[in-house]
């Protein structure tokens, strides 16, 4: 499989930034100071009538980072990091049982989720006008990351009675789908880019809500292991997610989905 060099010399910078990130880290206290201040001073966006200020955040964030195409911005970090505090909020005076049964907690976790689901679906839109001015150029050039996200689409498009489920499990699972989306944009096939909105709406809902509720199911792991979380430990997670998120997506953008379609039609005649 012919991989494209630009292709690997772009995520191979990422890696590389998220490894010497995480060496700063990690030996360096006042690189790393720096880092945890940032992260707790997230607090102040969840506090009374700053509560509005965090649902912005939380949408322009989404927004910002399902609109960039390969280029990995953190935002389920900024949810992670939005979603704490209001953890810690309620933990000072409830204890987690209590947490778990009080509709303001939730009611503040879901505003999160749901207004940054909406940024996230958003973003992808700007996949999809990719896909679809991508397929001009695909017409002209021949390029084999072009073949290869073309034929990404045709694996959904070829299950048309189950598309959306399929745009629903991209969305709601914690992995890039913007492959899926610009793969929408370049099919000849006529989409109804309404449901698929919806449809990839709810999905995305899932996946910030995972974000936003993670703190909880950490704490709660930890304690019942019977470790403490800390500051340093939750920035090592992110990082492992960060790099675990560019691994799927250059898979996807590197494997050849026309020649598997292909084959797996030739083995349906056969048989």
């Amino acid at each position: 499989m012919a991989i494209p060099k630009k292709l690997i010399i772009v995520f191979t910078f990422f890696y590389i930034a998220i490894i010497i990130y995480l060496l700063l880290f990690l030996t360096i206290p006042e690189f790393q100071a720096v880092i945890i201040n940032a992260r707790k001073n997230m607090a102040i966006f969840t506090e009374g009538s700053n509560y509005l200020l965090a649902l912005l955040i939380s949408f322009f964030i989404c927004l910002i980072g399902n609109a960039s195409i390969g280029f990995p911005i953190p935002y389920p970090f900024v949810l992670f990091s939005l979603s704490q505090p209001i953890y810690y909020k309620y933990s000072m005076d409830l204890v987690v049982s209590e947490i778990l049964g009080n509709g303001f907690f939730w009611f503040e976790i879901l505003g999160i989720t749901v207004i940054g689901g909406l940024g996230s679906i958003l973003g992808e839109m700007l996949s999809f006008l990719v896909g679809l001015g991508t397929k001009k150029v695909a017409k002209k050039v021949s390029n084999q990351t072009l073949k290869n996200v073309k034929g990404f689409g045709r694996l959904v498009l070829e299950h048309p009675k189950s598309m959306y489920l399929f745009i629903f499990a991209a969305a709601a699972l914690p992995i890039p789908d913007d492959p899926l989306w610009i793969a929408l944009g370049m099919s000849d096939k006529k989409i109804n880019i309404t449901k698929c909105i919806i449809w990839g709406w709810l999905g995305k809902n899932i996946t910030t809500f995972f974000y936003a509720i993670l703190p909880l199911f950490i704490i709660l792991g930890y304690a019942a292991s019977g470790i403490d979380i800390n500051d340093i430990s939750s920035v090592i997670t992110e990082a492992v997610m960060l790099l675990v998120t560019l691994s799927v997506m250059f898979f996807i953008l590197t494997f050849n989905w026309g020649k598997f379609l292909d084959k797996r039609q030739r083995q349906k005649l056969s048989n």
